[in-house]
């Protein structure tokens, strides 16, 4: 049973490459753009979101939760770069 101090939040996590990682996918994304006839975008980058649904006493802890989570698992410290927003 969840205590009645404890909320629901929901964060989302939004994980891409660092700037200077080569993204191949999201090259092949923007020549298939181009081929499409979307010649008005310049850049695309591919990456990942993750939806997490967190019980937390404040929106603070939750968003603790949710970067101890991007940065131990959801996210490759090494290329990636993570950015959580508190979802509505």
């Amino acid at each position: 049973m969840i205590d009645s101090a404890i909320r629901t939040f929901h964060i989302g996590v939004r994980v891409t490459l660092h700037s200077a990682v080569l993204d191949p996918q999201g090259g092949a994304i923007l020549r298939g753009l181009h081929a499409l006839g979307f010649d008005g975008i310049d850049e695309v980058h591919a990456g990942k979101y993750f939806s997490l649904t967190i019980h937390a006493s404040d929106a603070d802890a939750a968003l603790a939760e949710a970067r101890r989570a991007g940065e131990r698992l959801l996210s490759n410290p090494v290329i990636e770069t993570f950015a959580l927003a508190l979802e509505e």
